[in-house]
């Protein structure tokens, strides 16, 4: 009985002192960890991607049938504040192609010669958003948003007959996965374009959805 005595006493004894222990220690990881929360530190992303070919939502003749597919390579620029927020402007380089079925589907618009694939080069430029999801690992799930515009460098359509591609409109939504400095992603793209005359009327325009899948590093 006396040593179940001391050893109860012993216990609140030492209770107070261990309280203590995490306590410091809790402490002193919630200084770290609002340290690095109130950082802000430059950060680069390279991400090679494909978006999958889709259909064209046009106003006027409703969804057209083409395969739109566009690899794509980009270099976002920017700053992560703290652990939970990037913010950036990105640009890069698209290539458009697969086989196009506008002047077919679409009466009036082509003439003679005019394309039946792809054959476009893009530069979008935008703003990017992404939150991330701070953990304990080197996993570190984010959700991002792009909303810019993007312009046609080089293209099929350029004759007179069929109109000038011009472009409009890009936006990506979409989640991924940053694991330790490599990223991988997926989500939605969306752009618009239009097709102008020679005298810069718009003949017609059509929006884009397709789905986007992505991976990179960022330093």
């Amino acid at each position: 009985m006396k040593r179940v005595i001391v050893l109860f006493v012993a216990l609140l004894v030492a209770l107070p002192t261990m309280a203590m222990l995490p306590s410091n220690g809790y402490e002193e990881e919630l200084g770290l960890r609002d340290k690095s929360q109130s950082q802000v530190k430059p950060q680069v992303e390279l991400n090679v991607g494909f978006i999958t070919g889709g259909k064209l939502l046009t106003r006027n003749f409703g969804k057209v049938n083409t395969n739109l597919s566009r690899p794509y390579f980009e270099v976002i620029g920017g700053a992560r504040i703290g652990s939970y927020l990037f913010v950036g402007v990105g640009t890069g380089v698209q290539y458009l192609y697969g086989e196009c079925n506008l002047v077919s589907s679409i009466a009036g618009l082509g003439g003679k010669g005019a394309p039946d694939t792809w054959g476009a080069l893009t530069v979008p430029i935008y703003a990017n958003v992404k939150g991330c999801f701070a953990t304990r690992t080197i996993v570190t799930p984010y959700i991002s948003l792009s909303i810019g515009g993007q312009v046609i460098t080089t293209s099929n359509f350029s004759r007179q007959d069929y109109g000038k591609l011009r472009g409009g409109l890009y936006m990506k939504f979409g989640a991924g996965l940053t694991i330790s400095k490599f990223n991988f992603g997926l989500g939605l793209a969306s752009h618009s374009m239009e097709w102008i005359d020679d005298s810069g009327k718009t003949m017609f325009n059509a929006g884009n959805n397709a789905f986007y899948i992505e991976a990179g590093v960022a330093f």
